[in-house]
C-alpha cells in the first residue's frame, strides 16, 4: 500500500480521537488544539495523492461527458420520436391517400359495373323487341302469303276455268266441223 496514504490514514485517526476526547456542548466542542486541527487537515490535504486529484477530474470530466451523453441522448431521443410522428404521419397520409384511390376505383368499378348491367339489360329488350318484331313480321308474311296464294287460287280458278270453257268451246267447234265433213 502507497506511503502516503497509510499516512493520511494515520492523520485521519488522530483526528478523529481528538474528536472523540474532546467535550462538547451540542454543536460546539470544547478542548480541541484548534492549531492541532488545522495542522492536521493541512497536512492530509497536501500529502493526498495525485491519483485522488486526476480521480476528481476524472469523475468531474465523466459526469460532463455522462450529462453531455444524456443530452445528446435526450436530443437523439427527441429527433428519433420527431422522425417516427413524421414517418406514422407520412405513412397515415400515404394510407389515406391509398384508401380515397381506392374508394374512387370501387365507385368506378362500381360505375362500370352498373353501366354493363344496364347496357345488358337494354340488350335483353332490344333482342326480345327484335323476337316480337320478326314474330310479327313472320306472321304477316304468312299472312301475306296465304292472300296471295287464296288470290292466285281465285285467279288460277279463273283461269281454270276459262282454260275449261276454251276447251269446251274448241271440243265444241272441233264436233261442228268435223262433224260437217264427215
Amino acid at each position: 500500500m502507497n506511503t502516503d496514504v497509510i499516512t493520511i490514514r494515520k492523520w485521519l485517526n488522530e483526528l478523529d480521537t481528538a474528536l472523540e476526547k474532546a467535550r462538547s456542548f451540542g454543536p460546539i466542542v470544547v478542548g480541541l488544539n484548534k492549531g492541532e486541527c488545522l495542522n492536521l487537515v493541512q497536512q492530509i490535504r497536501a500529502h493526498l495523492p495525485s491519483d485522488i486529484d486526476k480521480a476528481e477530474r476524472v469523475l468531474r470530466e465523466t459526469n460532463r461527458l455522462v450529462g453531455g451523453a444524456q443530452h445528446q441522448a435526450q436530443l437523439t431521443l427527441e429527433q428519433a420520436q420527431e422522425q417516427a410522428r413524421q414517418i406514422i404521419e407520412q405513412a397515415r397520409r400515404e394510407a389515406e391517400q391509398i384508401l380515397e384511390h381506392a374508394r374512387a376505383e370501387q365507385k368506378r368499378m362500381l360505375s362500370q359495373e352498373e353501366v354493363y348491367r344496364i347496357a345488358t339489360a337494354q340488350a335483353q329488350e332490344m333482342i326480345e323487341s327484335a323476337r316480337q318484331q320478326a314474330h310479327e313480321i313472320r306472321q304477316g308474311a304468312d299472312e301475306y302469303a296465304y292472300e296471295v296464294l287464296t288470290q292466285l287460287e281465285g285467279v288460277l280458278a279463273k283461269v281454270m276455268n276459262t282454260v275449261q270453257n276454251g276447251k269446251v268451246y274448241l271440243e265444241d267447234y272441233l264436233k261442228q266441223r268435223v262433224g260437217t265433213r264427215r
